[in-house]
């Protein structure tokens, strides 16, 4: 009997270590960090995401996109005084003068490559008719992407009050940047020779920033293939990159106020190799979220068409499956969105590993209703846990209100709960078996005595 006890022990235990044992991210001197999903936008990974630190020069790829989705490449404009005249002279520069006449795409490489706070200056007010307007511009887009720690009072990184934004944040303005060809052509270039125009003859040769697209530094990586650096005295170094793995999967790294200049580089290359190693795509079936998706439905007043459910993928840490997501429905009224979570009791695990609490939508699959919205049951969305999922059981009831510990307390009180709780069950059984015992024998004893009256 004791060594059946001591291997129900063991099992329990092995169950508990189990119990987030997914790899550790990589320590990173960046202060705030976030890595994205390329081909869907989906965060996978957070370190102080949240928090608002100036941004330096990766600015200019709100500058980029605003005028990628504004402007003609191809056009011509020209340096204005009121362009340059914020320009600090003894910041990264080209050197344009007052009346030079320029095409938009010049400009674009030159902000780029040599990161030229004139050229974003100039286009700036090429784009949005005076500097001040386009400044306007890009705050308006910050907010229509979603992000909330971010603003904006100049289209160079200059330091300035007000000037700001967070990790979080700048992978959804790189993610939309990322969306233009012209993007990744443009901050992929590691030099670049400027044509002659009315003031310079051409010749004129400007390098990138970025190591990691110089085949020739030692933080070269070949999965990087757009990229903008960003230093000020008090951004410090700041970084985003867009990088392509070898399976073709695509992915963002944004990182802020990181202490020396090669770590954001080398910090970069230490955060692919993790999320392509631990965070694997998983296709979800469209037959195991069908029942999932007609209740969430339901639940927001809205009758799913079943039939026309598609499977979708999502990436996960290594050691979650389907059966750890949940989903909230937001009809409208012929169509409707899908909202993909992590289930509630999956979420601490799942903050563990990427510093993100699970609730937020990882990804939203689109789907089609049978007839229009009716009134919600309870509420316009409501979140139902996939089927198949773990449920609320002890152990994860026990993680969720452990929540906020320090990770070597809730280890040491969840062996301690979880090896109380084998033992609780095993002196259950015991008991069990022993009050077994005691029937059995009055029975045996009842059956004898009867047995002796009757041959009396």
């Amino acid at each position: 009997m004791g060594k059946k006890i001591m291997a129900c022990l063991m099992a329990v235990l092995l169950l508990c270590g189990s119990v987030g044992a997914l790899a550790a991210a990589p320590e990173t001197t960046s202060q705030s960090v976030c890595v994205m999903d390329a081909d869907t936008g989906e965060i996978l990974f957070e370190k102080d995401a949240q928090t608002q630190l100036p941004m330096a020069s990766i600015t200019k790829v709100m500058t980029a996109l605003i005028t990628l989705e504004n402007g003609d490449l191809e056009a011509t404009t020209t340096a204005t005084a009121e362009a340059l005249a914020t320009v600090d002279l003894e910041s990264t520069r080209v050197g344009f003068e007052v009346g030079e006449q320029l095409t938009i795409d010049e400009l674009m490489y030159c902000m780029l490559v040599d990161s030229a706070n004139d050229a974003a200056n100039i286009l700036a007010a090429a784009v949005g008719g005076t500097v001040e307007n386009f400044v306007a511009m890009m705050n308006a887009k910050a907010e229509a992407l979603g992000c909330t720690h971010t603003h904006f009072a100049n289209p160079n990184g200059l330091d300035a009050d007000g000037h700001y934004t967070c990790a979080h944040d700048m992978a959804l303005i790189t993610y939309a940047a990322n969306q233009y060809p012209e993007f990744a052509k443009y901050s992929s270039q590691v030099s670049y020779t400027l044509p002659s125009d009315n003031v310079i003859e051409s010749g004129w040769e400007i390098y990138t920033k970025v190591d990691m697209l110089d085949q020739s530094k030692e933080t070269y990586d070949d999965r990087v293939y757009a990229a903008k650096t960003g230093w000020t005295t008090n951004a410090h170094n700041t970084f985003v990159a867009c990088a392509k793995t070898k399976d073709e999967s695509n992915f963002i790294v944004t990182l802020l106020n990181c202490p020396v200049k090669n770590g954001i580089f080398t910090e970069t290359t230490a955060l692919l190799d993790y999320a392509e190693a631990e965070y694997p795509v998983i296709t979800v079936a469209a037959d195991d979220y069908k029942k999932a998706a007609k209740a969430a439905a339901k639940q927001a007043g809205a009758k799913l068409d079943t039939d026309a459910l598609q499977d979708f993928t999502i990436r996960l840490p290594k050691g979650m499956t389907q059966k750890d997501l949940a989903y909230t429905c937001e009809a409208a009224e012929t169509d409707a969105q899908l909202h993909v979570t992590i289930a509630k009791d999956s979420q601490a695990a799942y903050q563990k590993e990427t510093g993100l609490d699970g609730a937020q939508t990882l990804v939203s699959v689109p789907i089609e209703l049978k007839q229009a919205v009716k009134e919600p049951e309870g509420s316009a969305a409501a979140a139902v846990t996939a089927e198949g999922s773990s449920g609320g059981g002890p152990i994860h009831a026990l993680q969720h209100a452990l929540d906020g510990l320090p990770e070597l307390v809730r280890d040491v009180i969840m062996v301690v709960a979880v090896v109380v709780g084998a033992i609780v069950l095993m002196l259950v059984l015991l008991f069990l078996l022993g009050l077994y015992r005691q029937i059995k024998n009055r029975k045996n004893k009842k059956n004898r005595k009867h047995k002796r009256n009757h041959m009396r």
